[in-house]
């Protein structure tokens, strides 16, 4: 059983707004770092947390990191597994 943690939209938003310092900063590892803290609130969240970690996590960093893709790339290839996994959901949902 997956133990499920209490997170609150603004603790995601903090933990999005760290991680856009960290890029614009070029702290590489502490980016790896807060990637796998999100990785794991979206891996033992529940489907809410999950969805609050999608959408105000993962979404707005790869809209950011793919606009900007000639310096954005090597921050998207350091996704996990399951927010890479969301990430590439998120691109190919409209089924184009």
């Amino acid at each position: 059983m997956k133990k499920q943690l209490n997170i609150e939209v603004k603790d995601i938003e903090d933990l999005e707004l760290e991680t856009l310092n960290a890029i614009f900063s070029g702290q590489r590892e502490k980016v790896k770092e807060l990637y796998k803290k999100a990785d794991e609130i979206f891996q033992k969240g529940s489907d809410y947390t999950r969805s609050i970690v999608a959408n105000k996590f993962i979404s707005p960093l790869s809209q950011l990191l793919e606009m900007n893709y000639s310096w954005g790339h090597e921050y998207l290839i350091l996704f996990p597994k399951e927010l890479k996994a969301e990430h590439n959901r998120q691109v190919y949902s409209s089924g184009i």
